[in-house]
């Protein structure tokens, strides 16, 4: 008899991973809705108690670079650096799992790339860090990296199919599992991280390429400075000076045909369109169709929008969203 997917074992959540939000839980008050929705789903989630997560994540390059950029990738042994706004520290990958995940995507056509020493970001950890209480190995986690920074990227038809392809592999293992999809809304980080062809100089193009050395950038100063500018733009943003590129009617659209159950309509979003009004920091929604695709394959609930607002304080469309357990 074939197993069949239970809704009872599925949850899905999906919310921003600016390094700003860990920035401000100290002072919720500054965007009030947003953090009320965040620490709902964290509760939600808590009370799920779930047997196995599946996070899906990017980099920033901090430890995918462009001398090798896969789009799709399965860590099998993973861990955090302490970049700002994530989280420290060796996650609990089950190697059993991640390797039956990693076969089923290949018998599904997926040729996906495979890392035994898989390090992760706040693209990871930012939204992990809430939800596991700042225990990074709280729960047994898999980290699926889908590239939404370097071009070329993959299609959002093929990140929904990756999702599509993981739910029903997860649906019947007969474990509650909780589908994170993390990162987007729209915003603009092409100052920051910028594509092969634009970047402001040779230093940073090595830097993007290569990582981090004592003739270019050294690591240590590419994080520093990022974690600098951070500092500077969420005390202005809390101030209300900062300037934010949310794409208000962009995001409003994103997430009306994502709870519209219907993610196939997706297949038509093209990458440079997305770019031009989303911003390249919005091709990270990739992360979230994921998510929600997994989480509908697994025979989860639909989705609900629990939140959005385009003048919060953590300078992205704010954006959370879930499908609830039961």
């Amino acid at each position: 008899m074939v197993a069949q997917p239970n809704s009872g074992n599925v949850y899905v959540a999906c919310v921003p991973h600016t390094p700003v939000i860990q920035l401000q839980e100290s002072q919720k008050q500054a965007s009030a809705g947003f953090w009320a929705a965040y620490d709902a789903r964290v509760a939600e989630f808590d009370a799920f108690d779930p047997e196995l997560v599946v996070v899906f994540g990017s980099d920033h390059y901090s430890n995918i670079h462009l001398n090798l950029t896969p789009s799709f990738m399965v860590g099998h042994a993973a861990e955090a650096i302490d970049d700002c706004g994530g989280l420290p520290g060796k996650l609990d990958v089950p190697m059993d799992l991640t390797l039956a995940l990693s076969r089923r995507l290949m018998e599904e056509e997926f040729d996906i790339a495979n890392s035994y020493a898989m390090k992760v970001d706040h693209g990871f950890t930012n939204m992990l860090a809430i939800f596991f209480h700042r225990k990074i190995a709280a729960r047994p986690v898999i980290p699926v990296f889908i590239n939404a920074l370097a071009e070329p990227r993959p299609s959002m038809r093929r990140c929904r199919e990756l999702g599509e392809v993981i739910g029903a592999w997860a649906g019947v293992l007969g474990k509650r599992v909780a589908f994170l999809g993390s990162g987007g809304l729209s915003h603009e980080t092409g100052a920051i991280f910028p594509q092969y062809h634009n970047a402001s100089n040779e230093k940073l193009r090595h830097y993007i390429v290569n990582g981090g050395s004592e003739e270019g950038i050294p690591e240590k100063k590419w994080h520093d400075d990022i974690a600098r500018m951070m500092d500077i733009g969420s005390a202005k943003l809390v101030e209300g000076v900062g300037k934010t590129s949310v794409r208000k009617e962009w995001d409003e659209r994103f997430l009306e045909v994502l709870a519209s159950g219907d993610l196939a309509q997706f297949d038509s979003w093209m990458d440079a369109d997305m770019i031009r009004d989303g911003g390249q920091g919005g091709s990270e929604v990739r992360l979230w169709l994921a998510a929600v695709a997994a989480g509908k394959a697994a025979g989860g609930k639909p989705l609900v929008v629990d939140y959005y607002s385009d003048t919060t304080t953590i300078g992205v469309g704010a954006g959370v969203v879930h499908a609830p357990a039961a």
